[in-house]
């Protein structure tokens, strides 16, 4: 009753508008330039700038959001240390705008279960429940609650016992549409060709799958009817909504990459899995058996990270596990064309603490644990922003990393 009251009540509320918004592409080539973008990413400016790609290093480039107003603000201030500003958006309203389609045909739920479009988290607990009924090798598990009470769900896959586990998480970032989508086309393909289909007759034989598809349903259910651009879960802190779940595990908890600020995108909660969506989260791949691999999906650039994030060290066993990612990364390149590029987060984006792949392979003692960004790459237009017809192409992408690394375990 309480999620439904909640989901009423944000369906009422007017969606954020993102009209007008600027999504802008710099490259910080002097220290001058790095300092001040540094600067302007602190959410304690009070400015409205959304990183989408964080200022780390010189010579990369970062993307960031921010409306009109915002731009008018701080355009004298790039000019003032020589930041070539690219806009890539004028109006990245415009863009979520042309993201959404139709649902076509209602069921008993009012929607089309099509997962070659961006399906609602509602319909993807509908279709994974029709998966269940139909096939014998499918079982839904109820691994917890979030905090507006939507149960959090995961499929596993199997065609037998004795079986070591792959463990694939999305759909912790809300915003990130395309990880979600991706897994729930490979779900597809797990349910409905497991007799029939030779790889995933394959990958059943070698392991049983685990799926979650989306780890953060509060947030991502927001991001249909009130934010299209949130990050975070939904829980309430004493100044701001919300926690970064990706900054939330015990595995370099608080540290870089991660802030203590409520109202910042990184905020790390009040302590270590804090958020009832990290406590289940926990509890259920320490409850799932040995696992043989772990992945958490998230976008975009396109990359393939072997661990740590949380510090620049590397584990003792990195060489192996980047050697194993380069093969993927190939796998890739020769299902789609697509290039990934290979790299710990501190080398590729920046160090971030908290994360749940870091937990896996620190903690929990998961030897292969990855997190990958998924598409577009750096240097494209809308970031996040895609066109459903990215849908199929980048779970192909994803299934051609996995089963790589199935086969190389």
């Amino acid at each position: 009753m309480k999620a439904l009251l909640i989901l009423l009540c944000v369906a009422l509320a007017e969606a954020k508008s993102y009209s007008n918004y600027h999504l802008l592409r710099v490259r910080p080539q002097t220290e001058a330039q790095l300092t001040t973008l540094k600067l302007l990413s602190a959410e304690e400016t009070g400015l409205e700038i959304d990183f989408w790609i964080r200022p780390y290093y010189l010579n990369r480039t970062c993307e960031f959001l921010v409306s009109l107003e915002t731009y008018m603000k701080i355009k004298p201030i790039l000019a003032g240390v020589g930041l070539k500003v690219e806009i890539l958006s004028h109006d990245i309203q415009k863009a979520i705008d042309a993201e959404r389609t139709p649902s076509g045909n209602s069921t008993e739920y009012g929607y089309q279960l099509n997962p070659n479009t961006f399906m609602k988290y509602s319909e993807i607990v509908v279709l994974m429940k029709r998966y269940t009924q139909v096939h014998n090798h499918v079982t839904l598990v109820s691994y917890g609650t979030s905090y507006e009470k939507r149960e959090l769900y995961a499929i596993r896959f199997t065609t037998g016992p004795g079986k070591k586990t792959v463990f694939v998480e999305a759909g912790m970032h809300a915003r990130e549409w395309i990880g979600t989508a991706s897994v729930m086309k490979i779900i597809e393909r797990f349910a409905n060709d497991y007799d029939s289909d030779t790889d995933i007759i394959h990958l059943l034989s070698l392991y049983d799958w685990v799926f979650i598809p989306c780890s953060n349903p509060d947030g991502y259910e927001y991001t249909f009817y009130q934010d299209r651009m949130w990050r975070k879960n939904r829980k309430p802190n004493n100044r701001c909504m919300g926690t970064d779940l990706n900054r939330n595990f015990d595995a370099g908890w608080s540290g870089e990459g991660s802030s203590s600020f409520e109202c910042s995108l990184t905020f790390h909660g009040s302590r270590a899995l804090s958020e009832p969506e990290s406590e289940a989260l926990v509890r259920f791949i320490k409850s799932a058996g040995p696992l043989i691999g772990f992945f958490s999906i998230h976008s975009y650039s396109q990359f393939i990270m072997p661990p740590y994030g949380f510090t620049r060290q590397k584990p003792k066993d990195s060489e192996e596990l980047t050697k194993l990612a380069y093969k993927a990364a190939r796998a890739i390149t020769q299902a789609t064309g697509s290039y990934f590029t290979v790299g710990t987060p501190p080398e590729l984006l920046y160090v971030a603490g908290g994360g749940v792949y870091d937990w896996v392979k620190l903690k929990h003692q998961a030897k292969y644990s990855y997190a990958m960004e998924l598409r577009p790459k750096h240097n494209t237009r809308n970031g996040f922003i895609l066109s459903p017809l990215n849908i199929k192409p980048s779970s192909v992408e994803l299934f051609a990393a996995l089963k790589t690394f199935a086969n190389g375990f």
